[in-house]
């Protein structure tokens, strides 16, 4: 290995290692004290100008099919925040427009980085392995720190000024969260956003495939995934991130609706040899089967509302119908805490109505946010410091309500036939005849998707490399497929030219 190489391998791995610092302080200060300063973007951007950009012009420019549609989306951004320079753009704070477009667009080409170097790295089995496993080394960094986060809570009632420190040096604020773990994340809801994205997805799908990327097992039996699955799980609990908790649901919904569905298979295919079961008897049992997983999902979700308002003071009043009625649902979630994000959403697609082909712009929707936020944002603290006291221009709090007040219909469509490419790429993957770990990262970018379109609807940011890296481990595996199927049918082609 020439010592390029060396180096390259080894930013690699500490780019994968240090994904969990989501806000790193210093790097936050070079940036001008924005929140979104993932440490990873060092390695990263030392890859993409040192290693990625000599191969792309070396290769004669060639890019992956997938990447297409997030550059004719990035281009139109670009389009479509130039062309509003010809609008009034209402007057909000002291912050030009242009500044905070410029901002936008750095936060999605650090994002568009993220995702193409992936592709690049990853160029065959054997590096997609060595991915998974730093990938959970870092995770294993993540779950140590934040159950000692979590476990000086609960030993000692407070945090030590020590942890205080260590935690300013790791994150932007340097916050450590009463009752909750944060672990190296900005906030509890960053590290869920983080397991969700990233860890349990992988350790998810290698736990049911039974595919490992560690050497051994623990006692020989354990599969280590396993084990990360459950310590990970616990982890998103103590994160106390109600976004977080919906999407592991949806996640564990679509395991459980999936194996009942391979069980009834199975049941119907040993049902079909036997020549006494009618076909109406076998369509009573299969409708009976599906009532009774609706019913039992049903119940799982109400009793995990029952443990929410037992543990989440915010959800206390989750069951407080007569509120619903008298106050309405945005009433109802003020109570609840999350009607102020509601108001963000409203605000922000307020301005899509106003700009519905097109969008206003990356970064200009905030600015009209005195002129469409609804008037019970005038009742919530928080909307009113976000009008009158805070030094920032809002933002819509939701990817998907960003993409069409920035982008308009046009633009979302763009982003949204991106993420559909990826889901074709791992439903192809999943359909694979032969077992491996390519074969079990189309249920892993399966699980990445349906968890990217839940905590699309709390974080809203392009800087977070998560969901960038995770899409970019589905396609790069749909690459690896694609060459390995080219070169079975090469081989093919000689051997029938022998034969000949």
């Amino acid at each position: 290995m020439i010592p390029s190489e060396r180096l390259l391998s080894i930013l690699w791995k500490a780019l994968l290692v240090v994904l969990p610092v989501s806000s790193f302080s210093l790097l936050s200060k070079v940036f001008g004290g924005t929140s979104v300063a993932p440490f990873a973007f060092l390695p990263m951007a030392a890859i993409f100008i040192f290693w990625w950009l000599p191969a792309f012009f070396k290769n004669g420019r060639r890019l992956p099919y997938q990447v297409k549609p997030l550059l004719i989306f990035f281009l139109f951004g670009i389009i479509s925040t130039l062309l509003f320079y010809f609008h009034s753009v209402p007057t909000f704070r002291d912050i030009p427009w242009l500044r905070n477009s410029a901002e936008v667009f750095v936060t999605l080409a650090m994002g568009i980085g993220f995702y193409l170097v992936t592709i690049y790295l990853i160029k065959d089995e054997q590096k997609l392995r060595t991915t998974l496993f730093w990938i959970s080394i870092g995770g294993i960094a993540l779950i140590v720190y934040s159950w000692f986060q979590y476990g000086t809570w609960l030993v000692m009632g407070k945090f030590p000024e020590w942890m205080y420190q260590i935690q300013s040096f790791i994150t932007a604020n340097g916050t450590l969260y009463e009752g909750r773990a944060s672990g190296f994340a900005y906030e509890p809801s960053w590290l869920a956003h983080e397991l969700n994205m990233i860890y349990i997805p992988i350790w998810f799908g290698l736990s049911l495939s039974g595919q490992t990327v560690f050497d051994k097992k623990l006692f020989t039996k354990i599969q280590y995934e396993k084990i990360l699955l459950l310590l990970a799980l616990g982890i998103l609990f103590i994160s106390f991130s109600r976004i977080g908790w919906i999407t592991m649901i949806l996640m564990t919904t679509y395991i459980v609706v999936r194996l009942t569905n391979n069980w009834i298979k199975r049941i119907s295919e040993k049902q079909n040899k036997n020549t006494r079961t009618s076909a109406g008897l076998q369509l009573i049992f299969r409708l009976g089967i599906w009532f009774g997983l609706i019913l039992g999902l049903i119940a799982v979700i109400l009793l995990a509302g029952l443990i929410m308002t037992k543990l989440e003071p915010r959800m206390a009043n989750l069951f407080d119908i007569q509120r619903f009625i008298d106050f309405g649902f945005l009433g109802w979630a003020s109570k609840l805490g999350f009607a102020e994000r509601i108001i963000y959403w409203q605000a922000a697609y307020g301005v899509f109505q106003l700009y519905p082909m097109l969008g206003a712009g990356f970064g200009i929707p905030g600015y009209y946010f005195t002129l469409t936020v609804p008037n019970f944002g005038s009742r919530l603290p928080e909307i009113n410091r976000a009008v009158f006291s805070q030094t920032f221009i809002p933002n819509a709090k939701n990817l998907w309500v960003r993409l069409l007040s920035e982008t308009g219909i046009i633009g979302f469509a763009l982003f949204v036939s991106w993420l559909v490419i990826h889901w074709r790429n791992a439903n192809d993957l999943d359909k694979e005849s032969t077992h491996g770990l390519v074969k079990t990262m189309g249920l892993v970018g399966k699980l990445i998707i349906l968890a990217m379109i839940v905590e699309g609807f709390s974080l809203d940011s392009f800087g977070l490399p998560y969901y960038w890296i995770a899409l970019g481990l589905i396609a790069a595996s749909r690459l690896i497929r694609d060459q390995a199927s080219a070169r079975t049918g090469a081989n093919m082609e000689v051997t029938s030219d022998i034969n000949a």
